[in-house]
């Protein structure tokens, strides 16, 4: 928006409400499935990026030795507020499409996607910074 890049991946979220009023322009979204908030904009892998999707996401995290009981309550609290009325149009708005998974399939969901990320950063040659 300023004039000193030319291309920048990011969340939705943060994006939308400027591609929405003209600052940007969404080439593509890195999601298998196009976003709702942007219909008409096509996917990275329509555009022939194979195996290129990449989810921005967002969970709730708590201390390793959280008694399980809290973890289940607190996820429990979080499902119910996800289908709130106000809470699914405020998601809505920003772009923000909910995954509910369970505990369990977020710790998997978590763990592959570290582990993915790390072997792609090691395909291309990231180096860690010291």
């Amino acid at each position: 928006m300023a004039g000193r890049i030319d291309f920048y991946f990011l969340p939705l979220a943060p994006a939308l409400s400027l591609v929405k009023e003209g600052q940007l322009v969404a080439l593509a979204v890195s999601t298998d499935t196009r976003a709702t908030a942007l219909p008409d904009v096509p996917t990275t892998m329509e555009l022939g990026l194979k195996d290129s999707a990449y989810l921005f996401w967002t969970g709730i995290f708590v201390p390793a030795k959280t008694p399980r009981e809290i973890v289940d309550r607190i996820h429990a609290e979080s499902v119910k507020a996800m289908h709130l009325p106000v809470v699914q149009e405020r998601l809505a708005k920003v772009g923000s499409e909910p995954m509910p998974m369970s505990v369990d399939e977020f710790g998997k969901y978590f763990r592959e996607d570290v582990l993915a990320t790390a072997q792609l950063m090691q395909r291309v040659g990231v180096k860690p910074v010291e």
